[in-house]
């Protein structure tokens, strides 16, 4: 397929990759930014433009720009009903609903950077259109590049990103303070990697309650409370352990009401 892509960051950049290499025409890149646009656009043997009304034409264009972004880029496309998409994992389709008859969402579940390698072929690509031509034209898109492709409705494809907030950006915000927690008392992160590596690999073959560990779970108050005055100096981290240490014996209680009984 022909694919624009509008805008230049880090979606945007692995989108353009993952397209050419799949066989797609990347045919141009819209960015504000000339620099960093005609990066891109050279990469990928695209044309540029900084200039929405000079838009060549596509069978699809891709939004990939900061969600905030989405409804101003849309509002000043001149598509003649082609396929308008944008990748936001929470912002409504209808943002596009200007901009062409046939819009949608093409969603990659995953943290992409620039530099970063993407193995699309196992990342989740969420689809949905305006219509179910424009639903099976962006699926087909997205099985082009991925062998992991979900039509999702709106609400779903919102409580997946909710849920991918938790699972990977507080995950990694808790690694961040173990990593400070260690370093503050001169030790490595290295430590740690191990054990995190493990309980990646136990998540293959369980669910995550399966395999919930620690003090919490095992409701051993001495070393939650002895926990919490070594983190006396710091009552930021006292309350995050605090709120974690509570939502896992809630919901350990949920799971099996008969605990509370020990």
């Amino acid at each position: 397929m022909k694919i624009s892509i509008l805008g230049a960051g880090n979606v945007a950049t692995q989108l353009a990759l993952v397209l050419k290499k799949t066989g797609n025409e990347v045919v141009q890149v819209y960015n504000r930014s000339n620099e960093v646009g005609v990066e891109l656009a050279k990469t990928v043997g695209a044309s540029f433009t900084s200039d929405l009304s000079q838009l060549q034409e596509a069978d699809i264009y891709i939004i990939a720009v900061k969600d905030d972004a989405i409804a101003e880029v849309a509002g000043a496309l001149k598509t003649d009903n082609k396929i308008v998409a944008h990748t936001s994992g929470t912002k409504s389709k209808d943002l596009l609903e200007g901009a062409s008859d046939n819009f949608g969402i093409f969603y990659p579940l995953q943290t992409m950077t620039k530099s970063a390698k993407v193995d699309f072929k196992n990342v989740p690509l969420l689809v949905e259109g305006s219509n179910k031509q424009t639903t099976a034209k962006l699926e087909e898109l997205a099985k082009s590049i991925s062998k992991n492709v979900h039509r999702v409705d709106e609400q779903q494809r919102q409580w997946i990103h909710v849920a991918a907030v938790f699972a990977n950006n507080f995950t990694n915000h808790m690694f961040g303070i173990s990593e400070q927690i260690l370093l503050s008392h001169g030790l490595e992160f290295e430590i740690l990697k191990p054990l995190i590596f493990n309980f990646i690999q136990n998540l293959e073959q369980h669910s995550p309650s399966e395999i919930q560990t620690g003090p919490a779970i095992r409701r051993d108050f001495q070393t939650i409370e002895k926990h919490i005055q070594l983190l006396g100096d710091d009552t930021r981290l006292q309350k995050v352990y605090q709120v974690l240490t509570e939502s896992i014996i809630e919901q350990a209680s949920k799971a099996n009401p008969l605990q509370n009984n020990f």
